[in-house]
Protein backbone atom coordinates (compact mmCIF):
# COMPACT_ATOMS: atom_id res chain seq x y z
CA UNK A 1 0.00 0.00 0.00
CA UNK A 2 1.29 3.78 -0.83
CA UNK A 3 2.06 5.92 1.71
CA UNK A 4 -1.10 7.78 3.39
CA UNK A 5 -2.25 11.10 1.97
CA UNK A 6 -3.22 13.54 3.89
CA UNK A 7 -6.89 12.53 3.50
CA UNK A 8 -5.90 9.09 4.28
CA UNK A 9 -4.24 10.34 7.69
CA UNK A 10 -7.54 11.94 8.51
CA UNK A 11 -9.30 8.70 7.79
CA UNK A 12 -7.22 6.55 9.77
CA UNK A 13 -7.74 9.04 13.18
CA UNK A 14 -11.32 9.04 12.10
CA UNK A 15 -11.74 5.16 11.60
CA UNK A 16 -9.36 4.88 15.14
CA UNK A 17 -12.40 7.17 16.98
CA UNK A 18 -15.31 5.13 15.20
CA UNK A 19 -14.35 1.50 15.26
CA UNK A 20 -14.83 0.09 18.64
CA UNK A 21 -11.76 -0.94 20.13
CA UNK A 22 -10.88 -4.47 21.10
CA UNK A 23 -12.11 -6.41 24.11
CA UNK A 24 -9.49 -7.38 26.43
CA UNK A 25 -10.64 -11.27 24.94
CA UNK A 26 -9.66 -9.98 21.86
CA UNK A 27 -6.12 -8.84 23.06
CA UNK A 28 -5.77 -12.02 24.88
CA UNK A 29 -6.25 -14.24 21.89
CA UNK A 30 -3.57 -12.65 19.77
CA UNK A 31 0.31 -13.68 19.32
CA UNK A 32 2.81 -10.95 17.89
CA UNK A 33 5.17 -12.43 15.54
CA UNK A 34 8.05 -9.32 14.94
CA UNK A 35 9.83 -10.80 11.66
CA UNK A 36 11.77 -8.16 11.80
CA UNK A 37 13.71 -9.57 8.98
CA UNK A 38 10.97 -8.99 6.88
CA UNK A 39 9.89 -5.06 6.02
CA UNK A 40 6.53 -3.82 5.29
CA UNK A 41 4.68 -7.40 4.69
CA UNK A 42 1.32 -6.96 2.27
CA UNK A 43 0.18 -10.28 1.58
CA UNK A 44 -0.35 -14.00 3.03
CA UNK A 45 -0.70 -17.23 2.05
CA UNK A 46 -0.89 -20.97 3.86
CA UNK A 47 0.80 -23.83 1.60
CA UNK A 48 -1.34 -27.10 2.66
CA UNK A 49 1.44 -29.32 1.27
CA UNK A 50 4.24 -27.46 3.16
CA UNK A 51 2.41 -26.65 6.07
CA UNK A 52 3.97 -23.08 5.96
CA UNK A 53 3.09 -19.47 5.15
CA UNK A 54 4.43 -17.25 2.18
CA UNK A 55 4.56 -13.40 2.60
CA UNK A 56 5.47 -10.86 0.41
CA UNK A 57 6.01 -7.06 1.22
CA UNK A 58 6.11 -3.65 -0.55
CA UNK A 59 10.18 -3.60 -0.45
CA UNK A 60 9.80 -6.73 -3.06
CA UNK A 61 10.64 -9.78 -0.67
CA UNK A 62 8.74 -12.61 -0.26
CA UNK A 63 9.58 -15.59 2.10
CA UNK A 64 8.56 -18.83 3.63
CA UNK A 65 7.63 -18.40 7.26
CA UNK A 66 7.02 -21.40 9.49
CA UNK A 67 3.21 -21.93 11.46
CA UNK A 68 4.78 -20.86 14.29
CA UNK A 69 6.02 -17.72 12.66
CA UNK A 70 9.35 -18.01 12.17
CA UNK A 71 11.62 -17.04 9.13
CA UNK A 72 12.26 -20.10 6.80
CA UNK A 73 13.49 -18.62 3.57
CA UNK A 74 13.70 -14.91 1.93
CA UNK A 75 14.69 -13.47 -1.26
CA UNK A 76 13.95 -10.31 -2.59
CA UNK A 77 12.26 -10.40 -6.38
CA UNK A 78 11.89 -6.54 -6.67
CA UNK A 79 8.58 -4.32 -7.52
CA UNK A 80 5.81 -3.44 -4.67
CA UNK A 81 4.32 -6.86 -4.01
CA UNK A 82 0.96 -6.71 -2.80
CA UNK A 83 -0.54 -10.09 -2.82
CA UNK A 84 0.15 -13.99 -2.69
CA UNK A 85 -1.95 -17.31 -3.28
CA UNK A 86 -1.64 -20.72 -3.64
CA UNK A 87 -2.49 -22.92 -6.21
CA UNK A 88 -3.27 -26.56 -3.96
CA UNK A 89 -3.33 -28.53 -7.28
CA UNK A 90 0.04 -27.57 -8.43
CA UNK A 91 2.11 -26.01 -5.38
CA UNK A 92 2.73 -22.66 -7.18
CA UNK A 93 2.67 -19.43 -5.88
CA UNK A 94 0.89 -16.34 -7.69
CA UNK A 95 2.04 -12.77 -6.31
CA UNK A 96 0.73 -9.62 -7.77
CA UNK A 97 3.01 -6.55 -8.43
CA UNK A 98 1.03 -3.76 -7.88
CA UNK A 99 1.82 -0.73 -10.68
CA UNK A 100 2.26 -2.61 -13.42
CA UNK A 101 0.05 -4.81 -12.51
CA UNK A 102 1.66 -8.30 -12.98
CA UNK A 103 0.74 -11.78 -12.36
CA UNK A 104 3.66 -13.65 -11.03
CA UNK A 105 3.54 -17.56 -11.59
CA UNK A 106 6.47 -18.82 -8.83
CA UNK A 107 8.08 -21.99 -7.14
CA UNK A 108 7.87 -21.93 -3.83
CA UNK A 109 10.72 -23.97 -3.16
CA UNK A 110 13.71 -21.60 -4.86
CA UNK A 111 11.44 -18.36 -5.36
CA UNK A 112 12.00 -18.46 -9.42
CA UNK A 113 9.72 -16.64 -11.15
CA UNK A 114 8.16 -19.50 -13.66
CA UNK A 115 5.73 -16.96 -15.45
CA UNK A 116 4.23 -13.58 -15.66
CA UNK A 117 0.49 -12.68 -16.24
CA UNK A 118 0.21 -9.28 -17.27
CA UNK A 119 -3.25 -7.80 -16.36
CA UNK A 120 -4.98 -5.82 -19.19
CA UNK A 121 -6.23 -2.70 -17.35
CA UNK A 122 -9.51 -2.50 -20.11
CA UNK A 123 -13.02 -3.80 -18.49
CA UNK A 124 -16.23 -2.94 -20.69
CA UNK A 125 -15.00 -0.81 -23.21
CA UNK A 126 -12.65 1.37 -20.75
CA UNK A 127 -9.55 0.68 -21.23
CA UNK A 128 -8.20 2.61 -18.38
CA UNK A 129 -10.62 0.98 -16.21
CA UNK A 130 -7.59 0.00 -13.69
CA UNK A 131 -5.64 4.02 -14.02
CA UNK A 132 -2.19 3.56 -14.58
CA UNK A 133 -0.48 5.38 -11.65
CA UNK A 134 -3.56 4.84 -8.92
CA UNK A 135 -3.40 2.99 -6.18
CA UNK A 136 -3.71 -0.42 -7.83
CA UNK A 137 -4.07 -3.65 -7.38
CA UNK A 138 -3.95 -5.13 -3.13
CA UNK A 139 -4.55 -8.60 -2.75
CA UNK A 140 -5.30 -11.87 -4.85
CA UNK A 141 -6.76 -15.00 -4.17
CA UNK A 142 -7.44 -18.62 -5.74
CA UNK A 143 -10.54 -20.30 -6.34
CA UNK A 144 -9.71 -24.29 -7.00
CA UNK A 145 -12.40 -25.12 -10.18
CA UNK A 146 -11.79 -28.38 -11.66
CA UNK A 147 -15.01 -27.77 -14.25
CA UNK A 148 -12.89 -24.39 -15.41
CA UNK A 149 -10.77 -24.80 -18.11
CA UNK A 150 -8.02 -23.24 -16.18
CA UNK A 151 -8.57 -25.22 -13.26
CA UNK A 152 -9.48 -22.25 -11.61
CA UNK A 153 -10.94 -18.29 -11.26
CA UNK A 154 -8.71 -15.38 -9.51
CA UNK A 155 -10.07 -12.78 -7.68
CA UNK A 156 -8.01 -9.34 -6.33
CA UNK A 157 -8.98 -6.64 -5.02
CA UNK A 158 -8.05 -2.83 -6.92
CA UNK A 159 -7.36 0.02 -3.64
CA UNK A 160 -8.60 2.98 -5.44
CA UNK A 161 -9.33 4.10 -9.08
CA UNK A 162 -12.27 1.87 -8.68
CA UNK A 163 -11.98 0.35 -5.58
CA UNK A 164 -13.13 -3.23 -6.31
CA UNK A 165 -13.36 -7.16 -6.08
CA UNK A 166 -12.30 -8.14 -9.54
CA UNK A 167 -12.43 -11.49 -11.45
CA UNK A 168 -9.44 -12.16 -13.48
CA UNK A 169 -9.42 -15.34 -15.83
CA UNK A 170 -5.30 -16.10 -16.11
CA UNK A 171 -4.20 -18.53 -19.00
CA UNK A 172 -2.97 -21.42 -16.58
CA UNK A 173 -3.49 -24.45 -18.86
CA UNK A 174 -4.38 -22.36 -22.29
CA UNK A 175 -0.97 -20.43 -22.41
CA UNK A 176 2.69 -22.40 -22.46
CA UNK A 177 4.59 -19.11 -22.60
CA UNK A 178 6.60 -17.32 -20.41
CA UNK A 179 5.03 -13.81 -21.11
CA UNK A 180 1.12 -13.64 -21.07
CA UNK A 181 -1.54 -11.71 -20.33
CA UNK A 182 -4.62 -12.16 -17.84
CA UNK A 183 -8.13 -10.41 -18.00
CA UNK A 184 -10.55 -9.10 -16.47
CA UNK A 185 -13.95 -10.22 -16.39
CA UNK A 186 -16.34 -9.57 -13.77
CA UNK A 187 -15.88 -6.46 -11.61
CA UNK A 188 -18.14 -5.31 -8.35
CA UNK A 189 -17.99 -2.50 -6.19
CA UNK A 190 -17.11 -3.56 -2.51
CA UNK A 191 -17.09 -2.49 1.14
CA UNK A 192 -15.62 0.99 1.80
CA UNK A 193 -12.14 2.29 0.18
CA UNK A 194 -9.37 1.62 0.53
CA UNK A 195 -9.18 -2.17 -0.06
CA UNK A 196 -6.03 -3.90 1.00
CA UNK A 197 -6.34 -7.75 0.78
CA UNK A 198 -8.73 -10.22 -0.32
CA UNK A 199 -9.01 -14.26 0.81
CA UNK A 200 -11.59 -17.24 -0.65
CA UNK A 201 -13.15 -19.45 2.31
CA UNK A 202 -13.79 -22.80 0.59
CA UNK A 203 -16.27 -23.19 3.37
CA UNK A 204 -18.39 -20.43 3.05
CA UNK A 205 -17.75 -19.68 -0.56
CA UNK A 206 -17.31 -15.96 -0.17
CA UNK A 207 -14.38 -13.67 0.04
CA UNK A 208 -12.84 -11.73 3.45
CA UNK A 209 -11.97 -8.44 1.56
CA UNK A 210 -8.95 -6.44 4.06
CA UNK A 211 -9.76 -2.47 4.89
CA UNK A 212 -6.29 -1.81 6.32
CA UNK A 213 -7.99 1.61 7.04
CA UNK A 214 -11.00 0.97 8.90
CA UNK A 215 -9.13 -2.15 10.52
CA UNK A 216 -11.85 -4.55 8.73
CA UNK A 217 -13.00 -7.01 6.97
CA UNK A 218 -16.21 -7.29 4.60
CA UNK A 219 -17.28 -10.80 3.92
CA UNK A 220 -18.56 -10.91 0.62
CA UNK A 221 -20.10 -13.25 -2.13
CA UNK A 222 -18.81 -12.91 -5.66
CA UNK A 223 -20.78 -10.61 -6.91
CA UNK A 224 -19.71 -8.06 -4.12
CA UNK A 225 -22.79 -8.35 -2.45
CA UNK A 226 -21.80 -7.70 1.34
CA UNK A 227 -22.75 -10.73 3.83
CA UNK A 228 -21.50 -8.94 7.10
CA UNK A 229 -18.59 -7.36 8.80
CA UNK A 230 -16.16 -7.90 11.33
CA UNK A 231 -13.45 -6.03 13.40
CA UNK A 232 -10.03 -7.76 13.31
CA UNK A 233 -7.18 -6.87 15.84
CA UNK A 234 -3.52 -5.27 14.55
CA UNK A 235 -2.69 -2.43 13.02
CA UNK A 236 -2.55 -1.20 9.07
CA UNK A 237 -4.07 -5.15 8.38
CA UNK A 238 -3.47 -5.80 4.61
CA UNK A 239 -3.87 -9.46 4.17
CA UNK A 240 -5.51 -12.15 6.12
CA UNK A 241 -5.12 -16.43 6.42
CA UNK A 242 -6.50 -18.98 7.88
CA UNK A 243 -4.64 -21.60 9.64
CA UNK A 244 -5.80 -25.95 9.44
CA UNK A 245 -6.35 -24.92 13.77
CA UNK A 246 -8.56 -22.44 12.88
CA UNK A 247 -6.42 -19.77 13.85
CA UNK A 248 -6.02 -16.36 11.43
CA UNK A 249 -2.68 -15.20 10.46
CA UNK A 250 -2.67 -11.02 9.79
CA UNK A 251 -0.11 -9.18 8.19
CA UNK A 252 0.80 -5.51 9.13
CA UNK A 253 1.93 -2.79 6.54
CA UNK A 254 3.67 -1.06 9.74
CA UNK A 255 5.65 -4.36 10.07
CA UNK A 256 5.16 -7.92 11.72
CA UNK A 257 2.46 -10.51 11.57
CA UNK A 258 -0.03 -11.14 14.14
CA UNK A 259 -1.69 -14.63 14.53
CA UNK A 260 -5.42 -14.43 15.74
CA UNK A 261 -7.41 -16.94 17.77
CA UNK A 262 -11.13 -16.02 18.05
CA UNK A 263 -13.84 -17.80 19.82
CA UNK A 264 -15.44 -19.23 16.65
CA UNK A 265 -15.15 -18.30 12.78
CA UNK A 266 -16.29 -14.74 12.96
CA UNK A 267 -16.75 -14.66 8.86
CA UNK A 268 -18.91 -17.22 9.00
CA UNK A 269 -22.53 -17.56 10.13
CA UNK A 270 -24.19 -20.00 12.18
CA UNK A 271 -25.29 -22.52 9.61
CA UNK A 272 -21.59 -22.73 7.99
CA UNK A 273 -20.27 -23.19 11.58
CA UNK A 274 -22.86 -26.19 12.14
CA UNK A 275 -21.90 -27.64 8.89
CA UNK A 276 -17.97 -27.23 9.43
CA UNK A 277 -18.55 -29.22 13.38
CA UNK A 278 -21.18 -32.20 11.40
CA UNK A 279 -18.42 -32.66 9.36
CA UNK A 280 -15.86 -33.05 11.75
CA UNK A 281 -17.96 -35.24 13.69
CA UNK A 282 -18.79 -37.24 11.08
CA UNK A 283 -15.09 -37.57 9.86
CA UNK A 284 -14.17 -38.84 13.74
CA UNK A 285 -16.74 -41.45 13.45
CA UNK A 286 -15.95 -42.89 10.05
CA UNK A 287 -12.28 -42.89 11.83
CA UNK A 288 -13.61 -45.00 14.38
Amino acid sequence: MRTLTAVGLVMQLLALFLVSPRSARAEADVEEWPLAEFPEPSGVVYHPDRDTLFIVGDQGDIAEVSTAGKLVKIRNIGGDLEGVTCNPATGLLYVIREGHEILFEIRPDDFEIVRRFTIDRSFEGNVNYLERGGDGIEGVTFRPDEGHPEGGRFFAVNQFDPPALLELEVPLRSATERFAQARIVAAHEVGSPPLSGVRWDPVSDAFLVVSALWRSVWVADAEGRELRSVRIPGFMQEGIEMLPDGSFVIVQDTGGLIRWNPAGNPFRDGREQASVSEKAAKGRQDDD
